[in-house]
């Protein structure tokens, strides 16, 4: 048996060594360890030793001995206890402050991220308003397409010009590019009011012809009374001669 193997045994075997050997059992492992390396450092082979050990009388451990044995092995297990406490207490320890480059970086992270959701977010919004400018323009484009159908006028208010403007699809209604600024107000109204009514009649014009006589205006009631006079005016009362 060699020396690492003695460092290897449990405490109990140790004592049952040295048991073997007639020496004392009493102890820490340290000393256990020490005692059965001393005993075997002479070597097994050698009869005198083996002679010797055999006249070397059994030392019986009393119970005090042995309580106060166990006492030290509980403290040995509570040390190492707490030496293993302590070292997860030291992997617990709490992080070292972020440095000065590391706040930069992380500030330049979150500007970026804001900057990119704000990029997407205008993207978004123009893709709605293509969206609706699009959609705008079929509708008008279908109104146009039947009235040409039905032979009816096809009217634009002034909110459909000038959005048809902003989109850019003046020609496409017969608008001009740019709205005429250097009409006032008082004349562009009345240049409004002008094609409204020819809007108006020609519309009665197409459905005219569309029904017939079925829109044709109704006769003027024959009036009950003459003279403008009606139920309930004073009649007048004839003048006394003078």
């Amino acid at each position: 048996m060699d020396a690492s193997a003695v460092k290897k045994m449990k405490v109990q075997e140790l004592r049952d060594e040295l048991e073997k050997r007639g020496l004392d059992t009493a102890g820490l492992k340290n000393q256990l360890v020490e005692r059965l390396e001393e005993a075997l450092g002479g070597g097994d082979g050698d009869g005198d030793a083996e002679e010797e050990l055999e006249d070397v009388p059994d030392v019986e451990v009393s119970a005090a001995d042995a309580a106060t044995l166990k006492e030290l092995e509980k403290k040995d297990d509570e040390t190492k206890g707490a030496e293993r406490n302590g070292s997860e207490k030291k992997k617990e320890l709490p992080k070292p402050k972020p440095t000065k480059e590391e706040i930069e970086k992380a500030k330049a992270e979150r500007r970026a991220a804001a900057e990119k959701a704000e990029a997407e977010r205008k993207a978004a919004a123009e893709r709605a308003k293509k969206e609706a400018d699009e959609a705008f323009v079929k509708d008008l484009e279908r109104r146009k397409e039947r009235a040409e159908k039905f032979k009816l006028p096809f009217a634009l208010s002034e909110q459909e010009k000038a959005r048809i403007r902003n989109v850019g699809a003046e020609e496409k209604f017969g608008l001009d590019k740019a709205a005429d600024a250097s009409v006032k107000p008082a004349e562009k109204t009345a240049e409004q009011k002008a094609k409204e009514k020819a809007d108006f009649e020609a519309k009665l014009k197409a459905r005219a012809e569309r029904f017939g006589d079925a829109l044709k205006p109704l006769p003027k009631p024959t009036p009950m009374f003459t003279n403008s006079k009606r139920p309930g005016d004073s009649i007048p009362q004839p003048v006394a001669k003078k």
